[in-house]
C-alpha cells in the first residue's frame, strides 16, 4: 500500500512540474527589427533552427536599458527564453563572449 502511495505521489509531482514549464519558449535568434513603443519595445528575430520570424515583447526595464544604450542593436544573436502565450521576453542573454 505504502508503495502505491508512493507512487501516486511521484507521478503527481512530476506532472505538476511540467505544467509548470510548459510556458516557456527557447530560441536564439538574431535580431533583425527593434521597434521602440511608449513603455516597452518589440523585437523581431530570426530563430536559428528555424528561420521563422518571431516578433516578441520587451516590457522588463533591464532588457529597455539595454536597447537605449545599444548594448542589444540590430544584428545581434541572442539567447531568449519568453512566454508562449503572451510572447513577452524573460531573459535576454548575448552568444558572443565578451
Amino acid at each position: 500500500m505504502k508503495r502505491l502511495v508512493i507512487l501516486v505521489v511521484m507521478v503527481v509531482v512530476s506532472s505538476w512540474s511540467t505544467l509548470a514549464f510548459a510556458g516557456e519558449g527557447k530560441m536564439i535568434g538574431t535580431i533583425s527589427v527593434i521597434k521602440m513603443l511608449g513603455n516597452g519595445a518589440e523585437m523581431t528575430l530570426k530563430d536559428r533552427r528555424t528561420d521563422a520570424m518571431i516578433v516578441l515583447q520587451v516590457r522588463d526595464a533591464s532588457t529597455l536599458e539595454k536597447l537605449k544604450d545599444r548594448k542589444i542593436r540590430v544584428g545581434d544573436e541572442l539567447r531568449i527564453r519568453f512566454d508562449d502565450g503572451s510572447k513577452i521576453i524573460k531573459k535576454v542573454q548575448k552568444t558572443a563572449g565578451c
